[in-house]
């Protein structure tokens, strides 16, 4: 084959690397029962995929509750995959899964002083119907909301194409908020109202990823409006923030890619502040445990698909850092080397809304969109070099 020729097939196969995943989540309102369909398209293998469910509902005090995503149907596998499970406004919370396989996993406990619950177990999510996946329990006798979220996440292997489809049993009367993240980015999230929905939902709004709006509250499980500091964590409870102006802001866990500085490594989850495009004034409080009180650790941001340090301050078991902006954030602690790294954490979703149906497709990697430029300019250089 010719020189040119060579060059031309490079080209061809580096163009499609900068296609990027597309997202679609449909309807905008169910009837109890109804099913609910998020399309995937050009999903790549290896990619880190999360999956969050989450359903507010009013209830009465004391009584039980159930939130049942049924016969959900995964087209493919999420390999080193986590399940988390959330609950807030509970005395008693148990999430109860039905595999592909016909294997049944069920586990529960009592909610803490504030109300909530929140379990981590590690599977490899594989394909296939799962037929229930519910969070039941007691709600509290002074609430009259519950908030129920369940995710799944972890590194995608399969079909790039796909439908991910479910229904929604045991609310009556609410909302149902689906979130996507793929490697480490929101890429779409919108609430879905069931049966007319709820009076007073909590305010989100869509992040200004992968065609949001951004700068408008929004966030898992978002801060109630309060006149003094508020904090809100994440669902495992190792990282918090906390500030005068939190109205809708949330904090989880997301899976990201990227180089850490030398002689740094990753300790545990990254974490992001939501909405994206969310800003804090006065500048919010972040904090993480650390693994032991007497760890050497730094607070480090995500950009760029690369990890910089910021001012961090170590008090007793946890490492704080002041945050004006929403944003991913990490604990880095010594690494043995101190060649740089590429790490890969676990996913979560975000809480953000749509109010009419939305399509959207991300962002490809900086680098992707220039391929195709890289490509041609190699091609005009081998066509120079046989003049």
């Amino acid at each position: 084959m010719s020189r040119p020729g060579v060059l031309l097939l490079v080209l061809a196969f580096l163009i499609p690397a900068a296609t990027a995943a597309t997202i679609t989540i449909t309807p905008a309102a169910i009837d109890p029962g109804d099913t609910v369909t998020v399309d995937v398209q050009n999903l790549p293998d290896g990619a880190a995929f999360s999956l969050g469910i989450r359903g507010e509902f009013d209830v009465t005090p004391g009584d039980r509750f159930a939130f049942t995503a049924k016969n959900l149907v995964l087209p493919f596998s999420l390999g080193s995959g986590e399940v988390s499970a959330y609950s807030r406004g509970t005395e008693r919370t148990s999430l109860s899964v039905q595999m592909p396989d016909g294997f049944s996993a069920s586990l529960g406990d009592s909610a803490d002083e504030n109300g909530e619950f929140r379990t981590t177990q590690n599977y490899n999510i594989s394909s296939g119907t799962y037929e229930v996946l519910t969070l039941a329990g007691g709600a509290a006798p002074t609430t009259e909301r519950v908030v129920t979220e369940v995710t799944m996440q972890g590194t995608k292997t399969g079909p790039d194409n796909g439908r991910i489809t479910f229904g929604i049993e045991g609310v009556t009367h609410g909302t149902a908020t689906v979130t996507v993240y793929v490697d480490g980015r929101q890429e779409l999230s919108r609430t879905i109202a069931i049966g007319g929905g709820i009076s007073s939902p909590t305010t989100t709004t869509q992040g200004s990823g992968s065609g949001g709006t951004g700068g408008s509250p929004g966030g898992l499980f978002p801060t109630e409006p309060t006149s003094g500091p508020a904090t809100t964590a994440s669902t495992d409870g190792k990282a918090s923030l906390t500030g005068t102006d939190l109205e809708g802001a949330g904090l989880l866990a997301v899976a990201v890619q990227g180089t850490v500085p030398a002689g740094w490594s990753l300790s545990g989850k990254t974490y992001a502040v939501t909405p994206e495009g969310r800003e804090f004034d006065p500048a919010a409080v972040l904090s993480f445990r650390l693994p032991s009180a007497d760890t050497t650790a730094t607070l480090a941001r995500y950009e760029n698909g690369a990890w910089t340090l910021v001012p961090s301050k170590i008090e007793g078991d946890r490492i704080t850092a002041t945050v004006s902006r929403a944003g991913t954030y990490a604990l880095l602690i010594p690494a043995s080397s101190a060649a740089p790294v590429v790490t890969t954490t676990t996913a979560a979703a975000a809480t953000t809304t749509s109010a009419v149906p939305v399509t959207t497709t991300s962002t490809a990697a900086p680098v992707a969109p220039l391929l195709p430029v890289i490509a041609l300019a190699i091609l005009t250089l081998g066509w120079k070099g046989r003049r």
